[in-house]
């Protein structure tokens, strides 16, 4: 078992903006020289608890001062990016981290970002699944491309200058692609068994009831063997608050803190 840092991250909204970020930056390098083999960061747009709206860039500021650990986005909330977007970016990083990423991706979870994102109403599930596919067919061709689906377009087709290098989208650093990791929550999760059809891995979110966590695994394995591919535990993260404190009191007292990141977890 290997251990890993995920950060939403939480923090009280009346705190500095420039400060927590450079203590979220200043945990990741200490996971990093403690042995965690990733780091997790989410992506929120509308939460001062959550203040993180771009970790790739968050996470860029990191590569140079790193040298082992895995970068992770916790997740790119696809339903409220285009494709081609997501392609991009993610093909960028990939290179500047010399494929220290872990593609993290999941259909959302902030009601603030549905509605900023008109996505409130819409199967972001599905949306999910056809933007990981035409993401991937970008990365698998080359221009002209025509790809076609219920949610987005993709087309570059009559701008294509090829001898000048215009259309051609960037490839990742990593062949075919970065590793994808999607998240679970609900218990028997079908997004967990899709993972298990196509070979992704899974997070187990941290605010589920941990009971739910063997229903991943079973729905994992029963998408996987039904595809003819073999479970990989290596590819299941589970991911849990876990508090580490000098005696049993002071763990009770920063529990019993509603301003503590604990505290945050459960806000209204």
């Amino acid at each position: 078992m290997e251990y890993g840092l995920f950060m939403m991250p939480l923090h009280d909204p009346r705190r500095d903006y420039t400060g927590i970020l450079e203590e979220d930056r200043e945990a990741i390098l200490l996971a990093e020289k403690l042995g965690f083999s990733e780091a997790w960061v989410g992506e929120h747009y509308s939460a001062k608890t959550e203040p993180i709206p771009d970790p790739l860039q968050f996470l860029a500021t990191l590569i140079s001062q790193t040298k082992s650990i895995k970068f992770a986005t916790g997740v790119i909330n696809i339903p409220q990016h285009h494709p081609a977007q997501i392609a991009g970016n993610v093909a960028q990083f990939d290179h500047l981290c010399r494929g220290r990423y872990i593609m993290g991706v999941g259909p959302g979870g902030l009601g603030s970002d549905f509605e900023l994102f008109k996505v409130f109403d819409k199967n972001r599930s599905e949306m999910m699944l056809e933007a990981i596919d035409i993401v991937h067919k970008i990365w698998a061709s080359d221009p002209p491309y025509r790809i076609s689906g219920q949610y987005w377009d993709v087309t570059i087709d009559a701008q294509c200058q090829l001898h000048l290098g215009v259309g051609p989208m960037l490839k990742p650093y990593q062949k075919p692609y970065p590793p994808l990791a999607v998240s679970a929550m609900s218990p028997n999760s079908t997004t967990a068994r899709t993972a298990g059809e196509k070979g992704w891995g899974i997070v187990s979110a941290n605010f589920m009831p941990i009971g739910h966590a063997v229903t991943h695994w079973n729905q994992y394995c029963i998408g996987a063997e039904e595809h003819g591919r073999r479970p990989d535990r290596v590819k299941w993260r589970v991911a849990r608050s876990i508090l580490v404190t000098e005696s049993d009191a002071e763990a009770r007292d920063y529990l019993a803190n509603d301003q503590s990141s604990y505290g945050w977890t459960s806000y209204p």
